[in-house]
């Protein structure tokens, strides 16, 4: 018979070293029990129901009070808000006029004209145009485009001069953050050219803080044959 080989009989003490080692731990019963437990079915745990609260009692009002009758609850619900957003809106009666103007061929008009009026300019001096809102229109303020707001304008707030085509002079605060005109002095100019929505402003910048502004008006509109 061959004579057997050394690793195979190394293996073979080994194998019967940790048989005899499980013998002596019981591991292999441990796991068989283990087996057999998780077979068993768990427990059904029942919930009790919980006690229901008693009511609350009545909210106790202070002896100078208790005789004015309920007050009212200005809480706004959840569905007074539905009801409230299922309302139209208000519809505000407007003059003939102020209908007109919101016209979108007497707006686009106007910006036409000024359109046509600024390429008549100077090139040499920077100039914008500037259609109004009705906001605009009233002096409560006037947005410059921020690209011209940046590359001509100064960086900090400032008052800068406007010049109608009669040459009355108006001082205007600039709001460098927001680019645009502040009511502190735009409204006064406003009131006084008696500026209406959809006109259109152009704004030539004739100096560092100065411009002269030519103002074409949507009445305009309707002295000319469309």
């Amino acid at each position: 018979m061959a004579e057997a080989n050394p690793y195979e009989e190394q293996r073979r003490r080994q194998v019967e070293e940790n048989k005899s080692k499980l013998e002596e731990l019981r591991l292999h019963r441990l796991s068989a029990a283990v087996c057999v437990a998780a077979v068993k079915p768990m427990p059904k745990v029942t919930i009790k129901p919980r006690n229901p609260r008693p009511p609350p009692d009545e909210i106790r009002r202070s002896s100078c009070i208790a005789h004015l009758d309920k007050q009212p609850n200005f809480r706004i619900r959840k569905a007074d808000r539905d009801k409230r957003a299922e309302l139209p809106h208000p519809v505000y009666a407007t003059n003939e006029e102020s209908v007109e103007i919101l016209d979108p061929h007497i707006r686009a008009y106007a910006i036409t004209m000024a359109e046509e009026l600024k390429d008549l300019l100077d090139s040499h001096y920077p100039a914008f145009l500037r259609p109004l809102s009705l906001s605009s229109a009233a002096g409560s303020w006037l947005h410059i485009p921020l690209q011209f707001s940046k590359r001509y304008l100064p960086w900090c707030d400032e008052m800068i001069l406007l010049v109608d085509e009669e040459g009355a002079e108006f001082q205007v605060l600039y709001r460098a953050h927001s680019s645009g005109l502040s009511a502190t002095g735009w409204k006064p100019f406003a009131i006084a050219h008696k500026l209406a929505e959809a006109d259109c402003l152009v704004f030539q910048q004739v100096e560092r803080i100065k411009f002269k502004v030519y103002i074409i008006r949507a009445s305009s509109y309707h002295e000319k044959d469309h």
